[in-house]
């Protein structure tokens, strides 16, 4: 079996086991409007629950992936798309060059929320991954070593 196909049934199975798909009518009528609003131009919205508790809805809009995540009472949560390495900030450039050079990146995403703006960078170095979390300034927020069953399920590639 060939390391894509392998990554796809990864992600197939993984998210089965963290989001459960639902119909776009289970989801709450605030929560589809709360997403409406924000993304009136989204097309093919596919929805799942989360945790028992969020709403993500993986959607494309102007020819990107995007995923958002709602909370049941429409709260805003998160909004994710991918974006192309030259596309991230500089310094987050920088510090991937600088202390993680003998990994390759295989996706890179914006993540937005309340919080603000933070840059996900999902890098693999032989069979291992991880996903590192950088501040637009190039600080390491977060790190952490994924098992391949544990692969984020957002948006994977910018087309």
């Amino acid at each position: 079996m060939n390391y894509a196909l392998q990554t796809l049934l990864m992600l197939s199975l993984s998210m089965n086991a963290s989001a459960q798909k639902v119909s776009e009518s289970d989801v709450p009528q605030p929560v589809k409007a709360a997403f409406l609003k924000q993304f009136p131009k989204a097309e093919h919205a596919k929805w799942e629950m989360e945790d028992k508790k969020d709403y993500e809805v993986n959607f494309t809009q102007g020819g990107t992936k995007w995923s958002a995540k709602y909370a049941a009472d429409a709260k805003w949560l998160e909004t994710e798309h991918a974006v192309k390495l030259d596309e991230l900030p500089p310094a987050v450039r920088t510090a991937i060059v600088t202390s993680y050079a003998d990994h390759k990146v295989e996706v890179a995403e914006v993540a937005e929320s309340p919080q603000g703006t933070t840059y996900e960078v999902d890098l693999e170095k032989g069979e291992h991954s991880m996903e590192v979390v950088f501040a637009a300034d190039g600080k390491v927020l977060k790190s952490v070593v994924e098992e391949e069953d544990e692969k984020d399920e957002g948006p994977d590639e910018k087309d």
